[in-house]
């Protein structure tokens, strides 16, 4: 079945790119399923609750994008606020040499997503040749272009029938992509929503999981989705994914969108500042000052018991004892230490919160950090993580 990829920012100092987007056989990332529930904060909204679009969070897109055979041109008058939505009206009307108009607006430049929940709640009409999508692009499109910024299809409809799909599109020895489709009543209003984070994309429809993408490690070449993104929303009319043929009695057709939302992990890494970690038996993990291997058997937090956490890039956090050196997993095979001047693989770590509140490290050989309960050096050979894998942050 054919799907989207077009990708122009128009009349915004921004960039157009093009691509067919296919549903085909996963050729990239594999299911990947949370650890535990994560807690959100949430930390940008747009609520429509005016009468007119925020242009502080919004850039409004004009013209025909020139891609995907897509029929309509973009208009600012397409795109309306009232009764507590954002509304987005494809029309049968002439406009920039097309036969329909509709609307497209942006974040690009004023609002970026860098892991965390994306939702939205939506309401969208049915029709032949209609295409609202509401999803993301790699901020960098300027510069490296697509698909090699990224692109992820938070929920996406075409024509009449009731099947959602959610997709990521990026480069991987040309256009690849992976994802998964669902089935709703479009024409209701339903929550549509990404939770992504270093390791993964899953896709949600009113909080039902219907497909996972693991991005851990640079798999498939998916770094592009450790980056940042911005949010757009559409509807286009005609197109490569939903056909040339346009139901004309079904316009004007209108696109509901009663919010968006942007939230973050309670537990996100709180880079470059300093921390310190304490263990399920209520004892502070200590550095040792890089002179033995490390344990969780401090009743109280001193210089050794704090660590700066630093972005390693990729996702991944390094830590830094008061000694001004890194703490190593060595691999699982030894008890990790806090005495490496520099950081590289054994010295990187996956940052995971947990719905308790509670974190977890998972070293590159995928195993977690754990405490051993204070009984003994602590280690990075625990393939689940519970309990002695847990610990709180600045508690």
């Amino acid at each position: 079945m054919i799907k989207k990829h077009y990708y122009g920012l128009l009349g915004l100092a921004l960039l157009s790119a093009s691509c067919a987007k296919n549903i085909l056989t996963p050729q990239a990332s594999g299911p990947t399923t949370p650890r535990a529930a994560t807690a959100w904060q949430l930390v940008w909204s747009d609520e429509f609750n005016g009468t007119s679009l925020n242009t502080a969070n919004w850039n409004i897109e004009t013209g025909n994008p020139g891609v995907n055979s897509e029929e309509e041109a973009y208009e600012a008058n397409n795109i309306t606020v009232t009764g507590g939505n954002l509304v987005i009206t494809a029309q049968q009307q002439s406009a920039a040499g097309q036969n329909y108009t509709s609307g497209r607006m942006n974040t690009n430049g004023k609002v970026s997503v860098q892991y965390g929940r994306i939702e939205a709640s939506i309401k969208l009409p049915l029709g032949q040749g209609l295409w609202p999508a509401f999803w993301m692009l790699g901020t960098n499109i300027g510069s490296v272009g697509w698909p090699q910024c990224g692109e992820t299809d938070i929920m996406e409809h075409v024509n009449t029938d009731n099947t959602i799909y959610g997709t990521i599109h990026w480069y991987d020895n040309g256009a690849t992509q992976y994802g998964g489709n669902t089935q709703t009543t479009p024409t209701d209003y339903h929550l549509y929503a990404v939770e992504w984070t270093p390791q993964g994309i899953n896709w949600y429809v009113d909080n039902n999981l219907y497909a996972s993408a693991n991005i851990t490690n640079n798999i498939n070449n998916t770094g592009a989705f450790q980056n940042p993104f911005f949010i757009i929303l559409n509807m286009a009319v005609g197109g490569n994914f939903p056909g040339q043929t346009v139901d004309n009695s079904v316009l004007p057709a209108s696109m509901y969108v009663d919010y968006v939302r942007v939230y973050k992990a309670v537990n996100a890494p709180p880079i470059g500042q300093s921390i310190t970690l304490k263990g399920d038996n209520g004892d502070y993990v200590s550095s040792e000052n890089g002179q033995i291997p490390m344990t969780c058997n401090r009743t109280t937090a001193s210089a050794w018991e704090h660590f700066t956490v630093v972005d390693a890039g990729n996702g991944k956090v390094a830590l830094q004892g008061n000694n001004g050196d890194y703490v190593s997993s060595e691999n699982g095979v030894n008890p990790i230490t806090c005495n490496r001047v520099s950081y590289s693989t054994w010295e990187e770590f996956t940052w995971i919160s947990n719905a308790d509140g509670s974190i977890s490290l998972e070293g590159n050989n995928n195993c977690f950090v754990s405490s051993e309960n204070g009984t003994q050096s602590m280690t990075c050979n625990r393939t689940i993580a519970q309990g002695w894998e847990d610990f709180l942050v600045n508690q």
